[in-house]
Parts: structure tokens; C-alpha cells; sequence
């Protein structure tokens, strides 16, 4: 994936494969008037790349940066008072994104890739086919043509910086959390190791997710 994830959102990287995908689809190949349209149109196809972002949410899943931002640390745990803690503000951003990434670890260990390929490859055969879009289900196994596509695009999304996670922990990921914490208990003796508040601390995480991460309005 060519675009720099960084500084688009997750709905603008999507059209922007969209509008890649279906210049392939229409031409063979990538022409040079194709690629023209691709930089100049590509908005267009934003419909689309928010109704995957919704597919994916529908499904029990949400798109979120692999590194936390500011605001998904501070909304870990609304009642941390870094006074009251042995942490300390930048000991509890370390404690909270050291916790983060361990469980999207265990996520990354543990899922079945195959829903969230699945749920962009049904979006790409509606854009592809307008005239089928209410026709193309979980019924209609053509869409699968469209699954290598799909899988690049994923993968080039992760390597951009964000993930497809669960919108609630798993236990696999609580467990890889709980683990990780009683590593560092003697850093983390005012937090312990809760897998309660553990799984809580990573739903507050993801429902505070940056708003490019999410579908249009």
C-alpha cells in the first residue's frame, strides 16, 4: 500500500484501494489514465471504505492504531490518580501500551484471519459489480475471488500502523495480559494483575480509538 497510513485515515487508505482495485478490474492493468483518476476520484469510493470500516464493526470488530495514542492511554482507566500511584504518569503509559501490545500479540497468535478477509472481499465485489450490491452475501461464494486482494490490503494496512482487533478481549488475550503484568509487578504493585480490569482497560482503550479509525459520520 503506497499511501502513507500515518497521515490518512483508515476510510481515505481504504478508498484509496478501492479506487487502485477497480482501475485493475476495468483496465486489466494499471494505465496511466487509470492512475490519474486513482489521485483525482479516489474520494468517490469513501462510501465504500466506510461501509467496510462498519462491516467490520457489525462483526465485533474495531480498527485501531498498534500504538496507543495519548487519548486511549488516558481513557485505560478513568479512576487512575498518578498521585495516589507508585507509576506515575509516564510509568502508567508505559505499564498501559506495554499491556496493549501484549494482548495484540496474543491476538495476533491466536485469530482466524479468515472473517476479516472475508468481510473486505464482499465489499470489493459490491463496488466491482454496483448493479449486485443487496445480491452479494456470505451465501454467494464469489466473492472470494477477491481474497488474495483482500489479504494485501490487510496486511499492507497492519504495516501502515493499524489492526483489526476484537472490540472485547478474548482470553488468550487477557491471559497474555495478566502474564505480562506480573512481570513488572514490582511497577505495577497500585494496578496488579486483574484479568477484569485488564479486559476492561483495553475496551476503554479501543472505544477512546482516534476518529480516523472510524467510519463516516
Amino acid at each position: 500500500m503506497r499511501a502513507q497510513l500515518t497521515s490518512n485515515s483508515v476510510i481515505d487508505v481504504f478508498a484509496k484501494e478501492f479506487a487502485k482495485f477497480l482501475n485493475r478490474v476495468q483496465n486489466q492493468h494499471a494505465d496511466m489514465l487509470g492512475s490519474f483518476l486513482i489521485d483525482s476520484e479516489w474520494e468517490r469510493y469513501k462510501p465504500d471504505a466506510s461501509a467496510v470500516v462498519k462491516s467490520f464493526e457489525l462483526s465485533g470488530y474495531a480498527i485501531a492504531p498498534r500504538d496507543p495514542s495519548e487519548t486511549m492511554v488516558a481513557k485505560a482507566d478513568a479512576s487512575f490518580q498518578a498521585n495516589r500511584s507508585l507509576l506515575g504518569p509516564r510509568g502508567f503509559r508505559t505499564y498501559v501500551s506495554t499491556i496493549y501490545k501484549a494482548m495484540i500479540e496474543a491476538w495476533l497468535g491466536t485469530r482466524d484471519p479468515q472473517l476479516t478477509t472475508d468481510i473486505l472481499s464482499m465489499a470489493l465485489a459490491r463496488a466491482s459489480s454496483p448493479g449486485r450490491r443487496e445480491q452479494v452475501s456470505m451465501m454467494d461464494n464469489s466473492y472470494r475471488r477477491f481474497s488474495k486482494t483482500s489479504e494485501g490490503i490487510l496486511n499492507d494496512l497492519e504495516k501502515g500502523g493499524f489492526m483489526i482487533l476484537p472490540d472485547e478481549a478474548t482470553p488468550h488475550m487477557v491471559a497474555a495480559a495478566v502474564a505480562q503484568t506480573a512481570e513488572h509487578r514490582s511497577n505495577a504493585k497500585a494496578i496488579g494483575a486483574d484479568p477484569k480490569y485488564l479486559k476492561a482497560m483495553y475496551e476503554n482503550m479501543l472505544a477512546a480509538r482516534p476518529k480516523e479509525c472510524r467510519p463516516l459520520d
